[in-house]
């Protein structure tokens, strides 16, 4: 597989193909979400609708507003998050997203319109977003500036 850069479009998206064919992921039940991920400036909003992950496009801060959960960390995060999960195939104990959660003094999830139900959402559907992210072991990414010296 190409190098993809991350974060982009292409990369969520090579992410969502390898993830929809994963019986692993399909175990974890149905996510039902829309949900973006800000990284730096980037923030990418993906549909998870049950077992398919579509819609993939770029939106603005505005656009946060109108998607179920945002999951927003510092570049470095990231980074530190993606190259253990290359490393050890999966997420280790201090990179998953649950444990990211509880480090930090904000959490890194959030609802834009303050809306319990849909911030809920993050753990709720947390064991399929880690498995996710987990099938990023697959790609090979590369880090867009501002990742790259993190």
């Amino acid at each position: 597989m190409a190098e993809l850069t991350f974060p982009s479009v292409e990369w969520y998206q090579a992410l969502a193909g390898i993830t929809t064919e994963d019986p692993a992921y399909r175990k974890f039940g149905r996510l039902n979400a829309v949900i973006a991920f800000k990284c730096g400036d980037s923030i990418i909003s993906a549909n998870f609708d049950v077992l398919n992950i579509h819609q993939i496009h770029e939106i603005d801060e505005n656009g946060m507003r109108d998607v179920d959960f945002v999951i927003e960390m510092e570049p470095s995060v990231w980074r530190a998050m993606l190259d253990d999960i290359k490393t050890n195939g999966h997420a280790t104990l201090d990179h998953t997203l649950n444990t990211l959660d509880l480090k930090f003094d904000d959490p890194i999830h959030r609802n834009e319109l303050q809306d319990g139900f849909r911030a809920d959402m993050f753990f709720r559907y947390n064991p399929s977003l880690q498995r996710f992210f987990d099938n990023a072991a697959q790609l090979e990414t590369a880090y867009a500036a501002e990742l790259a010296s993190a």
